[in-house]
């Protein structure tokens, strides 16, 4: 078989959540997630200048935010809903720069954070996509 039908890479560790770049910081409060506040100051050692330059921005105005109530969604919730047909799933509620779509991790201004916001277990909710669901499930880490 030619080397162009391989896959060199069957191996290569898994590279993590890819972060957004080029995220302004928040006009209002710049929340992060204690484990959020690490990761990007773990990641400025390896940073490119233009990265460091925005974590930096970030960094500066930061603030960390540890929730009070935890059994109500809120900063830094992972949030389990279902839908009437069964299907679940995870959101996790996180600062601007955290979040990662693709890994459920959205923004905590997001119209589905909002939606999520200040429900507890068993609350029936509206999604902005016009999907009933429930919350089956609010863990803090």
């Amino acid at each position: 078989m030619s080397k162009a039908f391989t896959k060199d890479d069957d191996d290569a560790p898994d590279p993590g959540p890819v972060r957004r770049r080029g995220v302004p910081v928040p006009e209002g409060p710049n929340y992060l997630t204690p484990a959020g506040i690490m990761r990007l100051r773990a990641e400025l050692a390896e940073a490119d200048e233009d990265r460091v330059r925005e974590l930096t921005a970030h960094l500066a105005t930061a603030e960390v935010i540890e929730a009070a109530d935890k059994s109500r969604v809120g900063f830094g919730a992972t949030v389990t809903v279902e839908d009437e047909d069964g299907k679940r799933t995870t959101y996790r509620l996180v600062g601007a720069i955290e979040a990662a779509p693709k890994e459920h991790a959205i923004s905590w201004q997001s119209p589905i954070a909002n939606a999520l916001w200040d429900a507890e277990i068993g609350d029936g909710v509206t999604l902005p996509n016009g999907h009933d669901v429930e919350i089956v499930a609010i863990e803090y880490q």
